[in-house]
């Protein structure tokens, strides 16, 4: 019989016959990857393998996740190369759903952060990150032309619909001031860099009792922590229930964070100053604006209708217009 050939090296890495491996179900998410859960050595050992995933999560699994601790599922086997790009990881067994996590657990995945960011904190130089993206130290020039064309966009759909829009074009043009001035790279990149997982909201995390981890690594990079901290920041108040997405308040207050995040960061032998970090908010929060909201405004796919921003192409429906007014409201005063 003939196997593929990732199914060949999966056995041969395990120590056992392709026979013996048995997939259990296909999992569904946000991964670009195919994703499933499988079986072997009769059935007493499991694993979830993603077949196709990318170069980065796979640099980030073979280099990193299997010789630092991190809170990532363990790598269990992976490809010799990225060629065929694979990798079995432990299976993680389900914990709280973020809708049902209480103050506690926000702080808990928060020190996660901390954890990970002041590990690798000013290594950005060491050779286990060779491959990583460097946006902001090697490809400033090309990752802040995005961000503008970004902007641009979102600057003239704002326009188009007269400011009836969630951030209006006045918002979207301070944002842009700030990622175009002089100082901006200085500031953002003042606390130094670190590993960065790149997009740590709450439903990226798996918590129970026993652990929390982040899943979905594609997206990792090496850049200023404060940017992973501002993204978490940010996505805590909202909560995604079948198909509508509300926003509620967040338990804690932007200056509480930082500390509970510094404190996570010293923990971990890494030096970030309460005022450098201060300093670099203002630009983070124009990045993130930037790099995540300003893509989602586009005309076919978020329009006005009954006070409330429908998403056409998935059907989700978004929090009032007034609610998510406040919301940018508040995320916008930190670029004051």
């Amino acid at each position: 019989m003939n196997y593929s050939p990732i199914l060949e090296e999966v056995a041969k890495k395990l120590k056992c016959s392709p026979e013996e491996i048995k997939y259990k179900r296909d999992l569904v998410g946000t991964s670009t990857a195919k994703v499933s859960e499988i079986t072997w050595d009769k059935g007493k050992k499991n694993g979830i393998l993603k077949e196709n995933t990318t170069k980065i999560e796979w640099l980030f699994y073979s280099k990193i996740a299997m010789n630092y601790k991190v809170p990532a599922p363990f790598p269990i086997a992976f490809s010799k190369s990225n060629d065929l790009p694979w990798i079995l990881l432990e299976k993680v067994q389900r914990g709280f759903h973020p809708k049902k996590w209480e103050k506690p657990n926000i702080e808990r995945a928060l020190r996660e952060l901390g954890y990970l960011n002041g590990q690798f904190l000013g290594r950005e130089s060491e050779e286990e990150f060779e491959g990583f993206p460097k946006p902001f130290t090697q490809d400033w020039d090309n990752t802040k032309a995005r961000l503008i064309e970004n902007l641009d966009k979102a600057i003239k759909i704002a326009k188009q619909y007269k400011d009836n829009t969630p951030i209006t074009k006045t918002e979207f043009e301070k944002v842009k001031k700030t990622i175009s001035s002089k100082e901006f790279l200085n500031d953002i990149l003042i606390t130094g860099t670190s590993l960065l997982h790149g997009a740590t909201w709450t439903y990226n995390f798996m918590q129970s009792s026993k652990f929390s981890c982040l899943l979905d690594w594609q997206e990792c990079s090496l850049g200023p922590p404060v940017r992973e901290f501002i993204h978490f920041f940010d996505l805590i108040p909202f909560h995604v229930e079948g198909v509508k997405i509300s926003i509620k308040e967040n338990p804690f207050t932007l200056d509480e964070m930082i500390k509970i995040y510094l404190e996570a960061v010293r923990k971990n032998k890494g030096k970030i100053a309460l005022k450098d970090f201060k300093k670099s908010i203002k630009p983070a929060v124009a990045f993130h604006i930037a790099n995540h909201w300003a893509p989602i405004l586009k005309p076919n796919v978020i329009y006005l209708h009954g006070g409330r921003y429908f998403v056409a192409r998935t059907l989700r429906l978004l929090p009032s217009r007034r609610v998510m007014r406040l919301h940018f409201k508040n995320l916008i005063s930190l670029c004051a």
